[in-house]
């Protein structure tokens, strides 16, 4: 079993603590862009894998990663370039393409995990900035070709 946390849309502001030390004991850190400049001492985890967001510098950061744990493809995006403020369609279908069944992305603010047609789609709001909910980041673990998510608020 691999561990994951997952948070994106920090702008800047500095890591809560409880995120720092959690993400410290993760196997992989997803960072799903708009802030990736200031992630700090996270940097050097050897399991983050990092995208670009719409308030990030063009080309320098990837748009998207598909990667592979414990048999699970996994597609990492900011979503943006999905539309993902309006409906979750067009991200599903790119996952589809990409054969992945699971999809952590960002952009929203607003944490939550969807099922479509079977694929997962974990968006882990903000640590810092949420949009009409609590600081939150998500948890998944990963194990067998199967992937169990949630979201944890920061208090």
């Amino acid at each position: 079993m691999k561990t994951i946390i997952a948070f994106s849309d920090t702008h800047g502001a500095p890591l809560p603590q409880k995120l720092i030390s959690v993400a410290q004991e993760a196997d992989f850190i997803f960072f799903l862009g708009d802030g990736a400049y200031s992630l700090g001492d996270i940097m050097l985890n050897k399991g983050l894998k990092i995208v670009g967001g719409n308030c990030d510098v063009r080309g320098v950061l990837p748009d998207e990663l598909v990667i592979e744990i414990e048999n699970v493809r996994i597609l990492l995006t900011h979503g943006h370039k999905y539309r993902v403020k309006h409906d979750l369609l067009a991200l599903a279908l790119r996952a589809e393409e990409l054969g992945c069944s699971a999809v952590f992305y960002g952009h929203t603010h607003v944490a939550r995990i969807d099922e479509q047609d079977g694929i997962t789609l974990i968006c882990p709001g903000s640590p810092c900035y949420p949009s009409g909910s609590a600081a939150s980041y998500a948890f998944a673990a990963a194990y067998d070709g199967k992937i169990t998510s949630k979201i944890v608020n920061i208090l």
